[in-house]
């Protein structure tokens, strides 16, 4: 058996089979975007081997036909300039990577997840300090809160400072 000879006007793309499957099904939306963009850029922190260079030039020129083909559908259907639908189009790609940090291709993946799950575990909810109960209880709380304030300790040693420095500055009293 002869092995099958490769067609020598395939893209390097087509050498890799399950990215263009992916490729051509995700073809004329955003989300094909945010997959070419995860897969040229690191998101798993220096730990993914990297495309052969010809397949990152060929999913660059895919990413930008992808966007100029969805621009040509806004146009059509708005009735508007290509500038102006292209722009709307690019516009609309930065504002979901700014909405989820997940599909922004120069955050790392890996560090996302492990930053939320950080938060996650260290945010407790906040209880309000229990408030005493009556007339009494709630003149003794805050007596006590101002006796431990720092303002009024502080007003308290300056006042007693005064008070015994006083005589040697005041020599006629």
């Amino acid at each position: 058996m002869n092995a099958p000879q490769p067609n020598p006007e395939a893209c390097a793309l087509e050498s890799i089979a399950h990215l263009k499957e992916k490729v051509c099904l995700m073809w004329g939306s955003q989300e094909l975007d945010v997959f070419i963009g995860r897969l040229l850029m690191d998101s798993r922190d220096g730990a993914r081997k990297g495309l052969p260079m010809t397949v990152g030039a060929d999913l660059l020129f895919l990413a930008k036909t992808n966007k100029i083909i969805r621009a040509i559908d806004l146009m059509r259907a708005q009735q508007v300039h290509f500038k102006d639908a292209f722009r709307t189009v690019d516009l609309g790609d930065q504002q979901r990577l700014e909405t989820d940090e997940l599909d922004n291709p120069l955050v790392s993946r890996d560090t996302v997840i492990k930053v939320r799950k950080e938060e996650a575990r260290t945010t407790r909810v906040q209880r309000p300090p229990p408030q005493p109960a009556g007339f009494a209880a709630g003149f003794g709380h805050l007596i006590f809160r101002l006796l431990t304030s720092k303002m009024f300790l502080l007003l308290i040693a300056v006042i007693l400072t005064v008070k015994l420095l006083w005589p040697y500055f005041n020599p006629g009293g």
